[in-house]
């Protein structure tokens, strides 16, 4: 009795200090708001969606104009000794609002559970961290930390205009203001470097993981070589600098591969800087695009069939801006936001422009105020203008939320 005692106390010794070597913590959010969102002139139609042109009343989940989307996740983090460590997330959408599983679809993933990121690293504090899995664009993680005053989220800069209608069909010409890339990607694998002063680097390639394929028709006695496609990969690479009050990045993106000439397109430089003077934080970015697919045209870059040209001559090239300001007040905290973009080259058959250029703007205001930090309630209204924005569906929208961290 006595040795079973001692054995147990033995073994409850070195389960306890394996424990205190690592952790797991199960957190997420629950963001809801209410928006009334005004389609502005837009012709009346019949579709899937419903009467078009009247305004309506929505319940949304935070993921829409809210602070940020409803979300439960897992994270754990085991010490290794000698600075290293080993680490990993698992993060899923929820829609409150219907209580679904979020089946955002971003780049790759459109139904997977943990859609939002997945993955498994490795860090150390003198050489830095490698992850594997599912994991956010560069841009997008840029825009969040630096160039987007509401953290990508209520006032977000990376939007486009979701179900733009010509008054007979909707969904047919969505644009987009800056660029994400699609928020995630599948199959990444991204190093990051340790802050060295401040700076921090890191790479990420997205593979597609297909081979290239031959397309081979028959012709006579023989056969000719019709075609390659090549895989689908996006590949980033960019900095963050932090230093005191002062922020900036620089960032670029390419996607490459499902196409037949196997060359990269979608290539986008990213540019942000923002400087906290004490009363307020001023935010500002630039980003510029060469050879835009047209499925970011139509708000669904894919692995299956990224860049087939709307266009048709060429890609379009594509330029954005955004101004925003912040002001923390006790409990209170203010956003304004200003974001443009401008696309050129289109092809005027398909759409309806002059010249063959598309500008667009977003404009909008959000009020918050923290009961605590896991308990805030928003108010937010914006409206959306440019070219062809009488057939906007959310040319303005004005807001009343809760959002609750946990």
């Amino acid at each position: 009795m006595k040795k079973s005692v001692v054995a147990l106390a033995v073994l409850g010794a070195f389960t306890s200090a394996a424990f205190a070597q690592s952790s797991v913590t199960l957190y997420g959010r629950i963001d809801q708001n209410m928006t009334y969102q005004d389609p502005g002139n837009l012709i009346g139609i019949k579709g899937t969606s419903g009467e078009k042109g009247k305004s309506v009343m929505k319940i949304n989940d935070g993921s829409v104009n809210g602070i940020g989307s409803s979300r439960i996740g897992m994270k754990g983090v085991e010490d290794l000794g000698s600075g290293l460590k080993a680490y990993f997330v698992l993060e899923a959408q929820v829609s409150a609002d219907t209580g679904d599983a979020g089946n955002r679809a971003t780049q790759t993933s459109s139904t997977s559970f943990f859609n939002r990121e997945a993955y498994v690293a490795l860090g150390s504090s003198s050489y830095g961290d490698v992850r594997l899995g599912r994991l956010e664009t560069i841009s997008r993680e840029t825009n969040r930390r630096v160039n987007d005053v509401s953290g990508e989220n209520e006032l977000t800069i990376a939007e486009s205009i979701d179900k733009y209608n010509n008054g007979t069909a909707e969904g047919s010409q969505a644009r987009p203001l800056f660029q994400n890339f699609g928020t995630r990607i599948d199959n990444a694998i991204s190093y990051r470097s340790p802050s060295l002063g401040g700076l921090q680097g890191f790479v990420t390639v997205g593979l597609g993981e297909n081979y290239k394929l031959t397309t081979v028709t028959p012709v006579a006695a023989g056969a000719t070589k019709t075609a390659d496609t090549f895989g689908f990969e996006y590949r980033g690479l960019g900095a963050i600098y932090n230093l005191g009050p002062f922020n900036a990045s620089v960032s670029y993106e390419e996607l490459a591969g499902a196409r037949t000439s196997g060359g990269s397109f979608d290539n986008t430089v990213t540019v942000g800087v923002n400087y906290d003077f004490g009363p307020a934080t001023v935010y500002v970015a630039y980003q510029d695009s060469t050879n835009l697919p047209s499925d970011a045209l139509s708000g669904s870059i894919s692995s299956s069939a990224p860049g087939i040209a709307l266009h048709k001559a060429s890609n379009a090239d594509h330029e954005a801006f955004n101004l925003g300001v912040k002001v923390p007040l006790g409990n209170f905290t203010f956003k304004v936001q200003y974001t443009e973009s401008n696309i050129s080259g289109l092809d005027t058959a398909t759409y309806s422009v002059r010249n063959g250029e598309l500008h667009q703007y977003k404009y909008g205001g959000v009020v918050s105020y923290a009961f605590s930090k896991r308990t805030s309630i928003y108010a937010l209204a914006s409206a959306r203008g440019g070219d062809g924005d009488q057939y906007f569906q959310r040319k303005n929208e004005y807001v009343i939320g809760i959002g609750h961290n946990f």
